[in-house]
């Protein structure tokens, strides 16, 4: 989300905003601004949707100390169901789809699967889950007070500390490995949430826990994959100090400024290139690869105008 108060002088963003901004200014324009999106859900989002939603029902379970961890996990893959079918396009619906990675059959395997191995209540205590906010983050050069909004997949208590978590999902070759970690030690969401933690609960967190998925198939019979079922599963942890926090609020207060230039004066940047080929590329590739006098066109037959809320509540039984 982005609200930007030209008479107050404020600014509200979110990390979806500011990487999306970073990545692409066009990209930003198109989809969060002008809220166009792919005709049908794309299956990795809706996949990521249910998923999300599934944990965070089995979460909200074990807080409340009603039911076994077994029933919980049973009533939390149900939700999860529920949720796919609503999210998921109808292509993945298809019979022929019933085997996908991305597939029910599957979602309900890996949901379960996750669940039996990070849902110990004795290991992975939730705190919180799904924990909405905001914290002022500070002036930019150019004088705007930035609020700083933030979801938290959750925030649990291991080993005699709290830490946030942040649930990620990957489709690659093999499970989540060093490298594949790795990645997240200087991603901008990562040292957001561990600041508002340290915010919100006033002293020093320092860290994040992180949680891989991999998003693969059952192997076929007579397979020999070496990977079983829990080996789909994997974590580890994510660490901040505090110059490094003071470099990462300075870095988006600059952000902020740019973002407000370009929405007070109406012009985006496209940045052609590495920005259209990430994450199976970019959805507006084919609009931008077009002769601006069809463009327009291009988005009114394959996209719809919807704003998606990434900040909604999993729904309370």
């Amino acid at each position: 989300m982005l609200v930007v108060d030209f008479e107050n002088k404020t600014v509200e963003a979110d990390n979806h905003v500011i990487e999306t901004y970073r990545t692409c200014e066009e990209k930003y324009r198109l989809g969060l601004r002008d809220h166009w999106r792919p005709a049908g859900a794309a299956s990795e989002l809706a996949f990521g949707i249910a998923m999300h939603a599934g944990r965070a029902k089995y979460k909200q379970y074990i807080m409340k100390g009603l039911l076994t961890k077994k029933a919980s996990i049973s009533f939390a893959v149900e939700h999860g169901l529920s949720i796919w079918d609503k999210e998921q396009n109808d292509e993945m619906k298809s019979p022929v789809m019933i085997d996908d990675k991305r597939g029910k059959m599957n979602y309900a395997r890996l949901l379960r699967g996750y669940l039996e191995k990070y849902g110990d209540e004795n290991e992975f205590k939730p705190v919180q889950v799904e924990i909405p906010g905001k914290q002022e983050l500070g002036t930019t050069p150019d004088g705007w007070k930035v609020v700083y909004v933030y979801t938290i997949d959750e925030i649990t208590e291991h080993k005699g500390r709290l830490w946030p978590v942040e649930f990620k999902t990957t489709s690659g070759w093999s499970p989540p490995d060093d490298r594949w970690f790795a990645q997240w030690n200087n991603r901008a969401a990562i040292t957001g949430y561990i600041w508002a933690c340290e915010k919100h609960f006033g002293y020093d967190i320092g860290g994040a826990i992180i949680h891989g998925m991999w998003v693969h198939p059952e192997p076929k019979p007579g397979s020999k994959s070496k990977y079983t079922l829990p080996d789909y599963f994997k974590m580890d942890y994510s660490y901040r100090d505090d110059a490094q926090i003071e470099e990462w609020k300075a870095n988006t207060l600059l952000t902020c400024d740019d973002i407000v230039r370009s929405v007070g004066e109406n012009r985006w940047k496209r940045n052609d290139g590495l920005a259209c080929t990430v994450y199976n590329g970019c959805s507006f590739k084919k609009v931008c690869q077009a002769t601006p006098g069809v463009r327009q066109a291009l988005l009114e037959m394959d996209f719809v105008k919807s704003e998606w809320n990434p900040y909604a509540r999993v729904d309370e039984d």
